[in-house]
């Protein structure tokens, strides 16, 4: 183990596990339940207004299908909405799985004796959900969610809290992220050492923003960056 990087902070959407995939698959089944239920519009138009409409609001709030009918020009219908609300609920679960090599890296990196740490913009009850569906929870020692601080995104702010909860400094911890904008940029300016995971619906986003100092396709390649450093 490098003796200078003592500890890895994780994103948790599209770092531990596919929630492009898994947000994508429930929103289509929820539209495709809403058009059985009387959503009188095809499947494409639907889902691409529904993107829309989660793009613009973002993805915790909870008015999307009611949104989607008044965008649409429809009259609200519960049993519509209801549909869709059932559909979501019953396909999400089924993609909430982690990536194969998700709990064997963050295994190795127990072993190796790296702190390991989670730093993700949300709700906290419901990212907690997601690492205690992913099975992962209990190899983290410090989880800091948006909410906690009172906060809407990842901040400097909250990745020095993270940084400071595992006892150890930025310059001694990795970042591993999705988003240039989002994370990458965060994680540069709060000093931690930057690792972009080319996974999810940012793998082809491109940013103005300063640049990861690594970049990875796999979260296992972390294991090999950690050897080199």
């Amino acid at each position: 183990m490098s003796s200078k990087l003592k500890a890895v902070v994780f994103g948790i959407d599209d770092v531990l596990y596919d929630a492009t995939l898994q947000s994508s698959s429930a929103r289509l089944s929820a539209v495709k339940a809403m058009i059985e239920a009387g959503l009188p519009v095809d499947v494409e138009t639907g889902y691409r207004k529904l993107e829309e409409i989660v793009k613009e609001l973002g993805p915790d709030n909870t008015r999307h299908f009611d949104v989607l009918l008044e965008r649409l020009g429809l009259e609200w219908k519960p049993a519509v909405v209801a549909a869709g609300v059932v559909a979501y609920r019953n396909t999400s679960p089924v993609f909430l799985r982690p990536y194969p090599d998700t709990v064997p890296t963050l295994l190795r990196l127990r072993d190796q004796r790296f702190k390991l740490g989670v730093a993700s913009p949300g709700r906290s009850v419901k990212q907690w959900q997601k690492l205690i569906s992913l099975g992962v929870q209990h190899l983290f020692d410090s989880v800091v969610i948006s909410e906690d601080l009172k906060l809407e995104r990842l901040t400097e702010t909250m990745l020095q809290r993270t940084v400071n909860s595992l006892g150890v400094h930025p310059a001694q911890t990795l970042f591993v992220g999705v988003a240039p904008d989002r994370e990458i940029d965060i994680a540069n300016r709060a000093g931690l050492i930057s690792v972009r995971l080319r996974r999810g619906e940012a793998k082809l986003e491109k940013t103005k923003a300063s640049q990861p100092k690594y970049e990875i396709t796999q979260l296992n390649e972390i294991l090999n960056l950690l050897s080199r450093l």
